[in-house]
């Protein structure tokens, strides 16, 4: 079989890497059933979705990790998208940013997640801090923060929490390749849009994506 690049089975490296991406993705399966196939629903408890509001309000955020997400979408209709943030204080030691903001707590942007109309997951993507207001962190260290994340609040997110960390587990090598695609964009966007601030130009927004099936991703795993 040939595998196009950027696809998961692609992007790993090593047999024991390869074990452990699918015990990920066996995990991620098993959470996956237990959340009836729709995470999106629990943070919205089965309402509807209006534009740019965070669900569930104030964002979940786990103190024992310092990680951060919520869904949201940018318009009426639209099926919505997960983002996940680290913020410093869980961070490995010895990371700062490229790009500051002036709040010493502002968080990085690890990776969205988008659904389908089923809410399934559909798609990995990154974006410039337009988008999200971030601290402004290169690729090794978002690698290094994707790498560490211990995502697991306790209480009634509890579960979508869970199944988020299963998902970023399981495309790890994915997500790599997606942070180094990210940070090539911004680079290529400063040389050929001179004048403009690449990390907050709004014409930019997406900076790398890949489309993304959970169950076919996994069976492309098997021996």
């Amino acid at each position: 079989m040939t595998l196009a690049p950027g696809t998961l089975a692609a992007c790993i490296s090593s047999r024991s890497e390869l074990l452990r991406i699918r015990a990920a993705g066996e995990r991620l399966q098993t959470l996956t059933r237990d959340l009836g196939g729709d995470p999106t629903s629990l943070l919205t408890r089965g309402g509807g979705v209006e534009a740019f509001r965070h669900y569930p309000t104030g964002d979940v955020y786990d103190l024992s990790s310092h990680a951060q997400f919520y869904y949201h979408s940018h318009r009426d209709g639209e099926f919505g998208h997960i983002h996940l943030f680290q913020r410093p204080r869980g961070m490995p030691r010895g990371l700062a940013p490229a790009a500051a903001t002036g709040d010493a707590d502002a968080p990085c942007h690890l990776i969205a997640v988008g659904f389908g109309a089923w809410g399934d997951a559909v798609e990995l993507f990154t974006t410039n801090r337009w988008v999200t207001g971030e601290a402004w962190y290169r690729a090794e260290a978002v690698k290094a923060m994707v790498a560490g994340l211990r995502l697991a609040p306790s209480g009634p997110w509890a579960g979508v929490a869970g199944w988020l960390a299963a998902l970023v587990a399981f495309y790890a090598p994915l997500i790599r390749v997606l942070v180094d695609e990210r940070d090539q964009t911004v680079e290529d966007w400063r040389r050929t849009h001179p004048g403009r601030d690449e990390l907050d130009d709004e014409r930019l927004e997406i900076t790398s994506s890949r489309a993304i099936d959970p169950a076919a991703d996994l069976a492309g795993l098997s021996p």
